[in-house]
């Protein structure tokens, strides 16, 4: 009988502690899915694109880097984020490089003029207002809605050198989506070395 009483006892223990236990473990919820396909991606000749963000720290300004890899370019440094973004950057003051997006339609990304599919430039560097303060940077990013499908090309052309020694190193950062893209070209007057591009379908 005794032994009967220190078996219950045990159990009721047991018990008491399993129901002491906390009731539930968090999980972290999985990744949001991307409902962007990017299919079909080309980079010039002999670049490297880069396809995944490796994460170097706290956010640095005007790098056309996702530093942190939280899938936004510069944040926090005055530049326009959206579901599309493509920025660049490059060090050599003087020179003058644009970023060239061209949306499903053909249509070019201009400052302050969205394209019909909702595509604006919101920064030009240099300019001769010294807006850009030497942070030489030019970013175009997708102002409202879904992106529309199709095929879109992103073009880094040097448009002068001014002054500054060539080639002209410059990066690209890209947000489709939930994937990012990246690569660093140089650039040189003359044809086939003065623009690279990055195309890709969605």
């Amino acid at each position: 009988m005794r032994r009967h009483v220190l078996t219950v006892r045990h159990g009721l223990a047991a018990l008491a502690l399993l129901f002491a236990a906390p009731a539930c473990i968090e999980v972290p919820p999985p990744p949001p899915k991307d409902a962007l396909k990017v299919v079909d991606v080309k980079a010039s000749e002999g670049v490297v694109l880069e396809t995944a963000c490796v994460p170097t720290g706290i956010e640095t300004c005007f790098d056309a880097r996702d530093d942190n890899c939280n899938g936004v370019i510069d944040e926090g440094c005055g530049l326009h984020t959206g579901i599309l973004q493509f920025a660049i950057a490059w060090e050599a003051v003087e020179a003058d490089v644009d970023l060239n997006v061209y949306d499903v339609g053909g249509e070019l990304a201009r400052v302050g003029e969205p394209t019909s599919t909702g595509l604006v430039k919101d920064r030009d560097c240099p300019q001769s207002e010294n807006e850009c303060q030497g942070q030489n940077v030019e970013n175009v990013y997708l102002s409202e809605g879904e992106p529309k499908r199709g095929r879109y090309r992103v073009v880094i052309r040097l448009d002068k050198l001014n002054g500054a020694a060539a080639p002209v190193r410059v990066r690209l950062g890209a947000r489709v989506g939930q994937r990012p893209f990246s690569m660093v070209v140089e650039l040189a007057p003359g044809a086939g070395t003065e623009e690279k591009s990055f195309e890709f379908t969605l």
